[in-house]
Formats: structure tokens, C-alpha cells, sequence
């Protein structure tokens, strides 16, 4: 990957970066299954902006390592059920 104009680094943030909301879709969770994945760190943020922790910090995830943990979890939960 060689990305040399902001258009391209654009291009990419936008097609390989979630927020929350969509990557908890993607893994196929809940709001609180999500925080639980993140605190136990099978999740974790590509990149954190942001001077405090808390709301006003905005983390994006990386969708390929979303999409990894889901394939990982699916299979445990056809199991439980």
C-alpha cells in the first residue's frame, strides 16, 4: 500500500474505518457486548483522537480486524445457543 495524496489516505480511512456503532454491527453485537470485547481487548482501536478519555475521545477501528473477531466469535455463539 503506498498512499502518497490525502485523496488516497482518504480514500482508504473511508473504506478500512468504522466508529463504534458500525463496528459493533459488523461483529455482530450489542452495545454492551462490544464494551466487553474492547475492555477484555479482543478489540482494540486502530486509532484514538482525542486529549481525554472519555465521550469526547473518537475511536475508529480497523473493519478487517472487526471482521476478524467476528469470524472468531461466531462459532462460540451457534454453540451456547
Amino acid at each position: 500500500m503506498n498512499l502518497t495524496t490525502l485523496e488516497e489516505i482518504q480514500e482508504w480511512a473511508e473504506s478500512n474505518l468504522i466508529n463504534r456503532k458500525q463496528a459493533s454491527k459488523v461483529a455482530g453485537l450489542n452495545y454492551e457486548g462490544f464494551s466487553s470485547a474492547i475492555k477484555r481487548k479482543h478489540i482494540k482501536p486502530f486509532i484514538e483522537i482525542g486529549d481525554e478519555k472519555g465521550p469526547s475521545t473518537t475511536r475508529l477501528y480497523l473493519k478487517s480486524d472487526v471482521e476478524s473477531y467476528a469470524k472468531k466469535v461466531k462459532p462460540r455463539k451457534k454453540s451456547t445457543n
